[in-house]
C-alpha cells in the first residue's frame, strides 16, 4: 500500500506543477508530511528505500 501511494503521490506531483515547484525544495521529513496531509500516506524509510531502489537499478 505505501508503495502505491508513493506512485499516487509522484504521479499527482507530475500532473500539478505548482505542487511540484512547491516541494522541490523540501525535506524528506517534510515531503513525507506534505503527502500524508493530501492523503498519500508512507514513511520516510519507505520513500528513501524507494530512492535506493531507483539507483541500484539504473546504476547512479
Amino acid at each position: 500500500m505505501s508503495q502505491e501511494n508513493i506512485d499516487r503521490y509522484l504521479q499527482w506531483l507530475q500532473a500539478d506543477k505548482d505542487q511540484l515547484l512547491l516541494v522541490s525544495g523540501m525535506s524528506v521529513a517534510e515531503l513525507v508530511e506534505h503527502a500524508a496531509a493530501l492523503g498519500f500516506v508512507f514513511t520516510a524509510e519507505e520513500l528513501k528505500a524507494r530512492q535506493a531502489l531507483v539507483h541500484l537499478m539504473e546504476g547512479t
